[in-house]
């Protein structure tokens, strides 16, 4: 204290409720901040960008469309899808419903060569995945299977014995003929028409041919629903 007791206050005063100054920002954040706001501005680009070229894809999509459309209304284009359908009933067969497995069926026997029946090959003849040896009466197996061969002919009886039988020829016995179906039927010479009718499920491999034999036999030539041969897998 002081002369005339008047009391000073100390030089030093310390005020406890004052805070600590702030720290300046580290420089490193500042830069993180800077890429990313970059970053964000190219990724919102590009998206903007693949906006508009898929803008760009659906406008000629539509427009390639509504070029393709004919100038004189929607009959005009009927009348062509009709002329485009209107097909022969054999395209008709193939075009509309395929069968799920390989098939033949041969109609209207036309002549006998060396006792082989040859057929013909007209809009009720079915050949998918098979194939017809017509100048030698054969069919030719393409996909090996177990196949259900059959034929009927309807013939004139000219001798006493008249056979009627499916041969099936193959390279695993060396070509050798191998008899698969036979009817055999023993008649007077009354000159009367009969019908004969084989069947049956046989395993075949690729390349076997099969083919239909006449003997003694004078073949009736006449509708398709008469005489026919076919195979078809089972």
């Amino acid at each position: 204290m002081g002369p005339g007791k008047v009391s000073y206050p100390s030089v030093f005063v310390v005020d406890s409720k004052m805070r600590p100054p702030p720290m300046p920002p580290k420089p490193g954040s500042r830069q993180r901040k800077e890429v990313i706001q970059t970053l964000l501005v190219i990724l919102v680009c590009v998206a903007l960008c693949g906006m508009a070229v898929e803008a760009c894809f659906i406008y000629h999509l539509f427009t390639s469309k509504e070029n393709t459309t004919p100038p004189d209304g929607p009959q005009i284009s009927m009348r062509k899808q009709e002329k485009e359908h209107a097909v022969t009933p054999k395209q008709k067969l193939f075009g509309e419903m395929k069968p799920s497995k390989p098939m033949a069926q041969l109609t209207t026997g036309k002549k006998l060569v060396n006792g082989v029946l040859l057929w013909d090959e007209n809009h009720q003849s079915i050949l998918y995945h098979i194939k017809h040896k017509a100048d030698e009466g054969k069919l030719i197996i393409e996909k090996e299977g177990y196949y259900s061969v059959y034929s009927k002919i309807h013939f004139m009886e000219d001798n006493i014995l008249c056979s009627h039988s499916v041969v099936w020829v193959t390279h695993r016995y060396r070509g050798n003929e191998i008899l698969l179906l036979e009817s055999s039927k023993l008649h007077a010479k009354s000159r009367d028409t009969d019908n004969s009718y084989l069947s049956g499920v046989f395993h075949l491999y690729k390349s076997d041919t099969v083919f239909v034999r006449v003997n003694n036999c004078t073949l009736v030539l006449s509708t398709a629903a008469e005489n026919y041969f076919g195979v078809f897998m089972i």
